[in-house]
């Protein structure tokens, strides 16, 4: 502490303070990523927020500092990952077609995968108001950002151009959701192949001229 003009106590504002809002930080990080790694381990009912604690040396006391609940906890590594991905795609400057793009991704993050599917079946349950918003603007978001894909695609002659693309856009991210969950309950259904598929089923019978827009 220093005092001020009137001779009062005031916090310092040097390495101290600001050095424990960094940690703090990094602290709130690692336990987002390792609970993707305990539930992976563990699985939805044994990933409590003790066990999280205990994976990453911290008391259940200490962990609820961060974050009050489990649900608030899976919500927000959700939206952290989501954040990481999006970063990612942006920053590499490619758009690699639907079956890369998602299928790798599946195959990358299992546990990842295995707490979100968990999380939207959960979210239909009645009083489950947060994860509901959670996942009804998640999907609004994620339609949307597949619209803007195949939108692009079209505009390439690569994607119909007698279908809506808000539907396909739904169906483009159902086609995702369904594949991934049986990759993940049976490792021979291949979603690539799938994802492909649908990638076939959207194009146009014979090639289409770029259309401007």
């Amino acid at each position: 502490m220093t005092k001020n003009a009137e001779g009062k106590a005031s916090p310092v504002s040097g390495q101290g303070s600001r050095g424990r809002y960094p940690k703090g930080i990094l602290r709130r990080q690692q336990i987002l990523d390792r609970t993707v790694e305990v539930f992976a381990d563990l699985g939805f009912e044994g990933t409590s927020l003790r066990a999280i604690g205990e994976a990453i040396g911290v008391s259940h006391a200490a962990l609820r500092r961060y974050f009050e609940t489990r649900e608030e906890l899976f919500l927000e590594v959700l939206r952290e990952k989501d954040r990481q991905a999006l970063a990612a795609a942006h920053d590499s400057g490619t758009a690699p077609g639907f079956a890369a793009m998602s299928a790798n991704y599946v195959l990358k993050t299992p546990g990842l995968m295995a707490l979100r599917h968990s999380m939207v079946a959960r979210a239909l349950e009645p009083g489950r108001g947060r994860s509901r918003e959670f996942f009804r603007d998640r999907y609004r978001s994620i339609r949307q950002e597949a619209r803007l894909v195949l939108q692009s695609a079209r505009e390439q002659g690569t994607v119909r151009s007698d279908i809506p693309l808000d539907t396909a856009a739904s169906l483009l991210v159902a086609a995702m959701d369904g594949l991934s969950t049986q990759t993940l309950l049976d490792p021979e259904v291949d979603m690539s192949a799938g994802m492909a598929l649908l990638e076939q089923l959207l194009a146009p019978a014979t090639a289409e001229a770029p259309r401007e827009t």
